[in-house]
């Protein structure tokens, strides 16, 4: 009788551990999939086909950095430079390092004559690594540099040089990524031109003056909406108010 409870709950768990596998399975086979139908629509040549699969996947939560990457592809295909260069910045804001998604960036921007806010060093520093990185990296060294201290306290030995120039390093370390996530916390209002020249206006107002020209993929920072217009910061340092139908920010509400 016992042996054969024994039978019993071992095969109640590989059932469970199955269901598990297939579960964590089933999801990534599926994405891959729709990723896969969307790539094989770009390479037939059919691009409105291939954007509104590769915007399914990110309206379902898969926007990868790749998958930002082809859609920005395609959106330079059917000669929308502005959404290109979001989905490009998309991206990176996703796999800093992604060398492709750089490089396309970087001629599309020559290109249009896209305009750039200017970034502090911080700013670019911050850029270097995904925000996981930093935050791994803040809590890692903040938890290192405590734990030095501690040890330091409540040692008996005189010579704590090792323990001292440990629990600096990681105080640096703990303060440069707490610096990097704080200007990524910033960056998450930047937003880019999606529509062609844009004009930035001094007021919510068509007949307003014009605060600067805003070529396609030019880069502005939201500060707050007022109805149908966004007021930005803007790369010539000034500030000025957007149509919300030609601005749209870099990190999506579903990243």
């Amino acid at each position: 009788m016992q042996k054969a409870r024994m039978q019993h709950t071992l095969s109640s768990r590989k059932i469970v551990v199955l269901l598990l596998i297939v579960a964590g399975w089933w999801p990534a086979s599926a994405w891959a999939g729709d990723f896969e139908t969307a790539n094989q629509f770009y390479d037939q040549g059919k691009y409105t086909e291939a954007k509104g699969a590769y915007e399914k996947m990110v309206e379902a939560g898969q926007g990868s950095a790749n998958v930002f990457y082809d859609l920005g592809n395609t959106d330079f295909r059917l000669g929308s430079a502005g959404r290109a260069i979001l989905d490009y910045e998309r991206a990176l804001a996703l796999s800093p390092r992604h060398p492709e998604a750089q490089a396309n960036l970087k001629l599309l921007r020559e290109r249009s004559g896209a305009k750039l806010l200017p970034l502090s060093w911080s700013e670019k520093l911050a850029a270097v690594l995904p925000v996981d990185a930093w935050s791994i990296m803040a809590s890692a060294a903040g938890w290192i540099f405590l734990f030095g201290l501690v040890l330091i306290c409540t040692s008996r030995r005189e010579d704590n040089l090792g323990l001292w120039s440990l629990s600096l390093i990681a105080a640096v370390l703990c303060a440069t990524a707490t610096l990097s996530l704080r200007s990524i916390g910033r960056d998450q209002t930047r937003a880019v031109i999606t529509a062609g020249q844009t004009e930035a206006r001094l007021a919510p107002a068509e007949s307003a003056g014009v605060a600067e020209a805003l070529p396609a993929g030019s880069q502005v920072r939201v500060l707050s909406e007022r109805g149908p217009w966004i007021y930005c910061e803007l790369p010539g340092s000034g500030r000025g108010w957007i149509p919300e139908d030609a601005v749209e920010e870099v990190r999506p509400e579903r990243s």
